[in-house]
């Protein structure tokens, strides 16, 4: 046998609270209150027991309508159903009863099974809500809110529609800082400003669809009405008070298909409220076809990289730097392209943003670190002098407590000196934490490591990383030397870097070199090495070694520190 409900009865009169006791004593155990005072007490200590309240009206110390206030502000009894037992047929005691949350209306002299039936009838009820009802706001849960926008889409065939998902920006932050209590408190106060701004609007459907998720879907003649509720959403959730920075994301999808599944409406919508993250002061997107085909595209290369890594689909190919005083090449960057069987290429551009929001970076860098040190294990076995190799450093990999070690694995593995393998970080990834990046650079040149800044000069802080952490070689991209009314300034700022760093006893490498003037006038100012499409393209390794060695001999070697 299951575990019997319990149902409190409320009523100061002894002889009524065992008048109704006798009458559901069959089906439910009993617990009984004098007044309303004492029914919230009980409920304090043994709410996860009561499954039904018979309420008297016409109470001492507490009446049965300050109860009812009471009860109606406690969120945690939203499904635990209220029933008034009274004596008198009074309408409009029925009413404000109802209108307090009362869920049904008894008389205490109705025949015991019209008693028994009206309280079978609001316990089902009870369970109906807790299914249909999000427990912690009171709105529709998903499900519900799904049904509903369904009958909503069926019943006002013709009507333009808007699906809008809506959620807290950093939530799991704040939820992380100030706990799960102020998390929860900040949920129901958003709840509560949607169904104050949407009852207002007087149509459309609105629900928790999971943390601090939010979905609508509203009709409208005007597209502006929609940015409307929105507005007046975050006008009523900007009364909160809260210490700490709050901003909401809001995703659009205009319905085009009515009969779609309300659920893939949702993740169009869901689609386009990713395209505000991370980006300042973009709270509002509205789902296009080209933002879909997108995410789709990235979705497949997510689906497919463990694949394409697995099955070597990913090959290194190397773009030479030539040594300008010999116009001879003189090493390489080494780049990735994933080649899948099909013979598509794609571009780094397209997979390596999303390999370094997912992590999966890590795995890639090493990849292509191994191939590298393969291939420069290869040149040496066969007696060559082979110039160093840049490998590019993600910066996720800082960030991996393991990726020193095992760099430096890798280059005891294939017995490679370390200063045949450079390795090149991005100028932004010094801006994130200074302290563990010197840290890292200081760790990384004591094992012989040549450590090149790339894109110098993107950044706000070119200068305090020079000051700050000790690098080899810096990498300056000829965007500097536009064409247009800013060239000139930008060959000066070419100029005084190549100056500053001699000064500094650093190397300088010029990169995206595509033309004969940049390189005369890079040649003039003393650049040391140049990198770019005048010389050579990214190209195989099979390539790459025919270049390399055909002019080995008049490759010379770049300062190195002494390997260790």
């Amino acid at each position: 046998m299951g575990r019997r409900k319990y149902v409190l009865i409320v009523d100061d009169c002894q002889q009524d609270r065992m008048a109704v006791a006798d009458v559901l004593r069959s089906d439910y155990d009993i617990l009984e209150a004098c007044n309303g005072k004492q029914a919230l007490e009980i409920l304090s200590r043994k709410r996860a027991q009561i499954s039904l309240i018979m309420l008297d009206l016409m109470m001492p110390v507490m009446d049965g309508y300050e109860f009812l206030e009471m009860y109606r502000k406690r969120k945690e009894y939203s499904y635990l159903p209220v029933v008034v037992c009274t004596t008198e047929d009074d309408p409009e005691r029925e009413q404000k009863s109802l209108e307090l949350g009362a869920w049904d209306f008894v008389l205490k002299n109705s025949s015991p099974g019209i008693m028994r039936l009206r309280a079978g009838n609001a316990i089902e009820k009870s369970k109906v809500r807790f299914l249909e009802y999000d427990f912690l706001t009171g709105i529709y849960g998903q499900q519900k809110f799904y049904q509903a926008t369904r009958e909503l889409l069926d019943q006002r065939a013709g009507a333009n529609f808007a699906f809008i998902h809506f959620d807290i920006d950093r939530f799991r932050i704040i939820n992380t800082l100030y706990g799960s209590k102020e998390g929860d408190r900040l949920i129901h106060f958003v709840a509560g400003a949607i169904r104050k701004v949407m009852t207002a609007y007087g149509r459309g459907t609105y629900g928790r669809l999971g943390g601090d998720v939010f979905g609508m879907c509203v009709p409208y003649e005007d597209g502006a009405a929609i940015y409307h509720i929105l507005e007046g959403i975050r006008a009523e959730i900007r009364k909160h008070s809260v210490h700490y920075y709050l901003e909401t994301c809001a995703g659009i999808y205009l319905v085009d298909d009515p009969d779609m599944e309300v659920a893939a409406m949702h993740d169009n919508a869901e689609i386009a409220a990713a395209q505000c993250k991370g980006q300042y002061m973009v709270h509002d997107v509205l789902y296009t076809e080209e933002i879909g085909q997108k995410v789709l595209r990235e979705q497949h290369i997510i689906d497919e990289m463990d694949a394409a890594l697995a099955e070597q689909q990913f090959i290194v190919y190397f773009q030479p730097k030539y040594q300008l005083k010999k116009m001879a090449p003189y090493g390489a960057e080494a780049l990735v392209r994933w080649k899948k069987p099909s013979g598509e290429i794609v571009l780094p551009n397209e997979f390596i943003p999303i390999f370094e929001r997912n992590g999966f970076i890590t795995k890639l860098d090493y990849y292509v670190w191994e191939k590298v040190c393969q291939f420069i294990d290869s040149e040496l076995s066969q007696g060559r002098n082979p110039a160093p190799i840049s490998v590019n450093v993600s910066r996720v990999n800082l960030y991996n407590p393991d990726f020193m070690d095992s760099l430096i694995d890798l280059i005891h593995r294939y017995h490679i000196p370390p200063h045949y393998l450079n390795l090149e970080l991005t100028e932004s990834v010094f801006s994130e934490d200074a302290e563990l990046i010197q840290r890292a650079v200081n760790y990384l040149h004591d094992a012989g490591f040549t450590i090149l800044m790339d894109d110098f000069g993107s950044g706000y802080s070119s200068l305090n990383i020079l000051k700050d952490v000790d690098l080899d070689v810096l990498k300056i991209d000829m965007k500097f030397f536009s064409k247009g009314n800013t060239a000139e300034k930008g060959a000066k700022i070419i100029e005084a870097v190549i100056r500053m760093a001699e000064s500094l006893d650093m190397m300088v490498i010029a990169e995206g070199v595509e033309e004969k003037h940049q390189v005369d006038f890079l040649n003039d100012l003393g650049c040391d090495y140049i990198q770019g499409y005048y010389f050579g393209r990214p190209m195989s390794q099979d390539q790459y070694e025919k270049l390399t060695n055909h002019d080995e001999e008049e490759q010379h070697d770049m300062p190195q520190p002494e390997s260790s």
